[in-house]
């Protein structure tokens, strides 16, 4: 029987209640060199190899773009007060 992406089991839950919306926070670049930083636009789970990670649309200051980045490999910079 085939999993449907919403029954999928979510790997890092605990990551989506831990970032908001709004956060400073830097990361890894693909070259794993570069530091980039950027804002958390939105968060959301993505279905790969049969579990669901946690990720978010990233605005990534100086390069004015968006990124797609697991959140697990962002770091806070500053937290969004509420």
């Amino acid at each position: 029987m085939k999993k449907y992406p919403d029954e999928l089991p979510i790997i890092g839950e605990d990551l989506l209640s831990y970032f908001q919306v709004g956060d400073l926070v830097k990361y890894c670049a693909e070259d794993m060199v570069e530091i980039k930083t950027g804002i958390i636009l939105e968060m959301y789970t993505l279905p790969l190899s049969m579990r669901r990670f946690p990720h978010a649309t990233v605005y990534v200051m100086g390069l004015d773009k968006r990124e797609e980045v697991l959140l697990g490999n962002l770091t806070i910079l500053s937290r969004i007060n509420n």
